[in-house]
């Protein structure tokens, strides 16, 4: 099951933070963000992690980012 992180209208960074923490204790996580800037943050953290990440854009320009370590 995915840890939902709801990191919308958050400032830049933030939404990584969030994601990295949850990280060190979830193995899959979905943050929700509304802009493209986080999205591609959020992409390059994961991919230092080693995670599979994957994106859909929801609804009301928000997107929804799934990570999944693959440490195990």
């Amino acid at each position: 099951m995915f840890e939902l992180i709801d990191a919308k209208g958050l400032g830049c960074g933030v939404p990584v933070v969030m994601a990295k923490k949850a990280l060190e204790v979830h193995k899959k996580i979905i943050v929700l963000v509304d802009d493209l800037v986080n999205v591609e943050n959020l992409k390059i953290l994961g991919s230092y992690l080693g995670c599979n990440v994957d994106i859909s854009k929801g609804h009301n320009d928000c997107f929804m980012v799934y990570m999944m370590r693959l440490d195990d």
